[in-house]
C-alpha cells in the first residue's frame, strides 16, 4: 500500500538537483512540502513508500514507485510512461 503520493518537485536551479518535494498523504487532500534527504531516509528505512501522482483531465492518476539511488537521490522505477518520472511532475 502507498503511503504517499509526489505530485510536484522543487530544484535548488533550474536542471538542478530535485531539493523538495510535495506529498499527498494517502486518503487525504492536504499537499506537504518535504525535503528529499527526508523522504529518501523514510523510503530508505523501508517502512514508508511512495508514488509519483499527476492531475489528469480533473482527477488524480497514480504513477509510478519512487526508490533511493544512492542514499540520496529519488527516482522511479522504470516502465513505459515517460510521464510517470519524477522530471515530468510539475515544479513548484
Amino acid at each position: 500500500m502507498t503511503d504517499f503520493y509526489i505530485c510536484a518537485i522543487h530544484r535548488d536551479k533550474p536542471g538542478g538537483h530535485i531539493q523538495q518535494v510535495k506529498v499527498i498523504k494517502s486518503g487525504k487532500a492536504l499537499k506537504m512540502i518535504a525535503d528529499r534527504a527526508f523522504v529518501a531516509e523514510l523510503i530508505t528505512l523501508g517502512n514508508t513508500k511512495f508514488k509519483t501522482i499527476f492531475m489528469e483531465n480533473g482527477a488524480w492518476r497514480n504513477g509510478a514507485d519512487v526508490h533511493v539511488v544512492d542514499g540520496e537521490f529519488l527516482a522511479t522505477d522504470r516502465n513505459a510512461r515517460k510521464e510517470d518520472n519524477l522530471e515530468s511532475l510539475p515544479t513548484f
